[in-house]
């Protein structure tokens, strides 16, 4: 499929934008948990946020957008 990741600068706020995203029914995944444990990176440079988008419709998308903008500003 078709993804857009975004940086972000800690785990913790990863968390939390995952959090608030899912409570307006957007489903993201965390860039975190696609790295093995074992990694020499650290941890706060595994944050991000990971966004299918291949099989949503295009005005879906576009209502996801405005949902996250709305969730993400409060």
């Amino acid at each position: 499929g078709l993804h857009v990741m975004v940086k972000v600068d800690s785990v913790a706020r990863e968390q939390a934008l995952i959090a608030k995203a899912r409570g307006v029914g957007v489903e993201m995944s965390p860039l975190s948990g696609y790295w093995l444990p074992d990694s020499d990176e650290p941890v706060e440079n595994r944050a991000g946020l990971v966004l299918g988008f291949a099989a949503v419709p295009e005005p879906a998308i576009a209502d996801a957008l405005n949902r996250l903008r709305t969730v993400w500003s409060e």
